[in-house]
């Protein structure tokens, strides 16, 4: 694909997005953690430890099971064992939806025996179910390779764990106040980890793999949790405070933003916690799986070279798209990581460009 035609692709893209994501929420829930002095809001995360592994899980309950196609859809609910900042306790016990773990465990239809390999399939923002990916991605996946299940989590504040009158799924992570989105994150790779915790009793190998929203949490993933076999992070890149700050597909943040900046605030220091370049990667190079559009105007291609950077990641899928124009490049992409992952590169080898 070209520039000129991922361009227009993108920006209709993000036309529609903005306009199914143009309700703003409700800022009177959030008056615990109004807090913008970036100095108070890093002195609050200086205290803890920002991201944090979680070697144990809640009993998973299965909850709904479904058929479609080929695939039996099995969702499982699990109690989150995240504990948020004091600063945020409140806010947090009063959004009751978001304080368990969800994951649609989707595999081959009368399959008598579990597949070894788990992949932990993290969505994206905003998104408000797993269907596109269950028809388009993961259906050909499973089918055509006979020992691979996936686990689709439920990211905080999204689809089965949206709280009542949140505007749209997914809405508080971003539309919302710097504390929220730093919990988000925090919460978010704490469950995710609860899901590796899970998946390790129960398969041989684990991938985690994203994108976007998806992607920059596995990013966050890999500076505290080494636990699974390979991750792969799509549309995820460094810098994510300056990303936030040129985000345009949330309502109620552009607002926020425009007026913080008004009034002199360094919106990005707002959000210092979640910049992923102020930490340590804890995963080995060969482990990481990196998948960036060189046209993406969401998550700047530049930004997905520093992750890369970061992490000094083997295995860098690219694809000639932006953000929205991913979805005319799958193919391409699924093919590309199904190599990698009956390389030997993802075992130890040397540099892999796609």
């Amino acid at each position: 694909m070209n520039r000129l035609l991922s361009n227009t692709i993108e920006n209709l893209g993000v036309t529609f997005l903005k306009y199914i994501n143009r309700k703003k929420e409700n800022t009177v829930k959030f008056h615990n953690c109004r807090e913008l002095d970036a100095n108070k809001i890093k002195s609050m995360y200086f205290r803890v430890k920002v991201f944090s592994k979680c070697e144990s899980y809640s009993s998973p309950k299965l909850i709904e099971l479904n058929e479609k196609s080929n695939l039996e859809i099995s969702i499982y609910s699990m109690g989150s064992k995240y504990k948020p900042i004091d600063e945020f306790k409140s806010t947090y016990e009063s959004l009751p939806e978001n304080n368990y773990i969800y994951f649609e465990r989707i595999s081959r239809k009368n399959n008598n025996s579990r597949a070894k390999t788990c992949i932990i399939y993290l969505h994206g923002f905003s998104e408000r179910n797993y269907d596109n990916e269950i028809s388009y991605l993961f259906n050909s996946l499973i089918l055509e390779n006979l020992d691979i299940e996936v686990l689709a989590v439920h990211l905080p504040y999204h689809m089965r764990r949206s709280p009542k009158h949140q505007p749209y799924s997914g809405a508080y992570i971003f539309d919302s106040y710097p504390i929220v989105t730093i919990e988000g994150f925090r919460q978010g790779v704490h469950d995710v980890s609860q899901v590796i915790s899970y998946a390790k009793e129960n398969y041989e190998k684990i991938i985690v793999a994203g994108f976007s929203l998806g992607g920059l949490m596995i990013s966050f993933l890999g500076t505290c949790d080494n636990r699974a076999d390979l991750y792969c992070m799509g549309q995820a890149g460094a810098r994510l405070p300056e990303t936030l700050n040129y985000l345009t597909v949330c309502a109620g943040l552009n607002e926020k933003r425009k007026r913080w900046i008004k009034n002199g605030i360094d919106f990005e220091e707002l959000y210092r916690p979640i910049e992923l370049l102020d930490y340590t990667s804890v995963i080995p190079s060969e482990k990481v799986i990196s998948i960036g559009g060189k046209y993406d105007k969401l998550i700047r291609f530049k930004r997905v070279q520093e992750l890369r950077e970061f992490f000094k990641s083997k295995h860098n899928i690219n694809y000639s798209a932006g953000h929205i124009g991913l979805l005319f490049e799958l193919r391409k992409v699924k093919e590309a990581f199904i190599r990698i992952l009956n390389s030997e590169e993802m075992r130890g080898g040397g540099d892999k460009n796609v």
